[in-house]
């Protein structure tokens, strides 16, 4: 093809489009009135699956309910099709979870005038910028020892860095690696906001052992746990000790609690969760976390160590509808096996909160899988009470008067035939006037 007459083609498709410009401006508002439908999700009682009713005790305070293995096991894994209703009306809510508040991030504090006083390694830390701080992680290059270190804190240092400072603490450090039963470094303080603070530590640590610390604010508050399976009775297989778990639909887990007879001490032993295939074939399971427990009570140098961990974070969760199995296994290595009365896996309490404005009952529906999370200025602007009242739900049922949710999707998705029709007539259309247009101005042949 020459290129005058690919020229004159692109011309024609130019005039032809400019001359249908009309047909082209309604099928493209067309589209656009079908994609600008609207794809809101709206809650109505009638499409929940479930419902409870809730019978409110103290009307004029705060209320809350707490989320069950009921609720987890039909609603949304995030809960957000969760609402709260007084008849016709949705009651506002706020979603929480009972659980302690994390550390905030570490930050460095700088090391000043490190160095031997009276037999005792001290140091000052510089704390600088830190608002507010109750924990003091020491970074100490040192192994098999136990040593005590006394804290004080200093709004300023002296010219030859001693000064007169508030004792806030006495805390005992450790490493028992020799026993393999892990360490601890950290010194516990009140909440305070010294800009100095001083350090005292008996002279199994030496200044070369010093190799830095950091600070962070740890607000305790008490988590909340709830019961989120259970489990066998533990069974030997050698030098391992076996326990088989079964967890509750959809609830998720946050711990493993062991409960060990007091009088085992002085032990450290790791363990590993594993998933149960379906038909209880664990050779094919996954492996989910690891981890260790432990119980020290030792005596050094006349000082004593009490430290244990016998609840390890966790976190799984169950998506289907069937009980779901873990196998936990404990290695014993050449120990005699370790004495397990109890394993339990555990869930942080997650509560609803809410205003009952006077009311004495109210109702709780879920089951909807296509309802988004609730928007609510209550849940924005919420704040608990501590003296908030429980509010107690009755036993679940099916909703009687639960219907399908109707197709709610966009026009366009529910007709895709109609659109992709009229966007291949549209195109016939165009085609057939380009054709037109081509075949009345092309040149006579020579």
């Amino acid at each position: 093809m020459t290129r005058r007459r690919v020229l004159l083609i692109l011309n024609l498709l130019a005039s032809v489009c400019q001359s249908s410009r009309v047909l082209a401006i309604c099928v493209l508002g067309c589209f656009g009135s079908v994609f600008a439908q609207s794809n809101v999700v709206t809650a109505a009682r009638e499409y929940f699956r479930y419902t409870r009713d809730a019978a409110i005790s103290q009307a004029a305070k705060q209320n809350y309910l707490i989320v069950d293995a009921a609720i987890w096991a039909h609603a949304r894994g995030d809960l957000s099709d969760v609402r709260l209703y007084d008849h016709e009306a949705q009651v506002p809510y706020k979603l929480s979870e009972e659980q302690s508040a994390s550390s905030t991030d570490e930050r460095p504090a700088r090391i000043l005038n490190l160095g031997v006083r009276s037999g005792r390694t001290e140091f000052d830390l510089d704390i600088g910028g830190e608002a507010e701080y109750n924990r003091v992680l020491l970074h100490l290059q040192a192994a098999n020892f136990v040593a005590t270190a006394t804290t004080e804190g200093r709004d300023a240092l002296g010219v030859s860095g001693e000064t007169t400072g508030r004792k806030l603490s006495t805390s005992t450090l450790y490493d028992f690696s020799r026993e393999a039963l892990g360490n601890h470094f950290a010194l516990n303080l009140p909440l305070s906001t010294f800009r100095y603070l001083h350090v005292s530590i008996t002279p199994a640590i030496l200044p070369r052992n010093v190799a830095g610390a950091s600070t962070s604010v740890q607000r305790e508050a008490q988590t909340a746990w709830i019961s989120a399976g259970r489990c066998h009775s533990p069974e030997q297989a050698g030098r391992v000790t076996r326990i088989v778990c079964d967890l509750d639909p959809g609830v998720p887990v946050g711990r493993i609690l062991f409960t060990v007879p007091s009088a085992q001490v002085n032990f450290r032993r790791s363990y590993r969760v594993r998933s149960v295939a379906a038909n209880g074939d664990s050779p094919q399971a996954s492996e989910l976390g690891s981890g260790s427990i432990s119980r020290i009570r030792m005596k050094s140098g006349g000082r004593e160590v009490v430290t244990e961990e016998l609840a390890p974070s966790f976190y799984t969760r169950n998506e289907s509808q069937n009980v779901f199995q873990v196998l936990i296994e404990i290695d014993n290595g050449d120990n005699t096996p370790l004495t397990v009365e109890k394993v339990e896996p555990q869930s942080v309490e997650r509560r609803i909160y809410f205003d009952p404005a006077g009311r004495t009952a109210i109702s709780l529906y879920y089951g909807d899988e296509k309802l988004p999370a609730p928007d609510y200025d209550y849940a924005k602007f919420f704040n608990k009470d501590a003296d908030a009242a429980q509010a107690i739900l009755g036993v679940e049922s099916q909703n009687p008067n639960h219907t399908r949710r109707p197709d709610e999707r966009p026009w366009s998705e529910r007709h895709q035939w109609v659109m992709w029709g009229t966007m291949l007539l549209a195109v016939a259309v165009l085609a057939a006037l380009a054709l037109k247009g081509l075949t009345s101005r092309a040149p006579a042949a020579k």
